[in-house]
């Protein structure tokens, strides 16, 4: 919810673009929701994270598929994670993917995305793939931390100076 009072809401089926709606009036379930309108088209996207920002922008991470093997691997589809946000009043910016599968084929991010209190995106993953040699060579955990301290316009790996402040 936005701090004027509107729900907005990213539906979807597995792998097909997702659908954004909002509430027609604030606070007001009953009072109907926006036409659905498509994030871009033919994007195969899927497991969203959306927050909303102090200045009501929506900022929204997914798994991205890409199926014609361009540019990372021409001869298979794979996974990104992708990066996407709207402005109040303004169009979805197009994807900007902030990282790519280890591998071909089947792969997953078990991403969480969320903001802290100064409006720094933090985003949370763990590349996991179908390729047993890459999820049993190490010990532990793949988890990383990647931020944005500029409302996603620009996104690194967090380092403990971004944790402390």
């Amino acid at each position: 919810m936005d701090s004027q009072g509107y729900l907005h809401v990213l539906i979807g089926t597995h792998g097909r673009t997702f659908q954004y709606v909002r509430f027609l009036q604030p606070n007001d379930a009953g009072g109907g929701w926006t036409e659905p309108e498509e994030l871009g088209p033919g994007l195969g996207q899927t497991y969203v994270g959306l927050v909303c920002d102090q200045k009501d922008t929506l900022h929204v991470v997914f798994r991205l598929w890409f199926d014609d093997g361009k540019p990372y691997f021409p001869a298979s589809h794979y996974a990104t994670l992708a990066y996407m946000r709207k402005r109040p009043g303004e169009a979805w910016s197009s994807p900007k993917v902030l990282l790519v599968s280890p591998f071909s084929e089947y792969g997953v991010f078990y991403h969480r995305l969320t903001i802290d209190p100064q409006g720094r995106l933090f985003l949370s993953y763990d590349c996991w793939s179908t390729y047993w040699f890459y999820r049993n060579d190490h010990h532990g955990t793949r988890r990383a931390l990647m931020m944005s301290p500029d409302g996603g316009d620009t996104w690194k790996l967090a380092d403990m100076e971004d944790l402390t402040h």
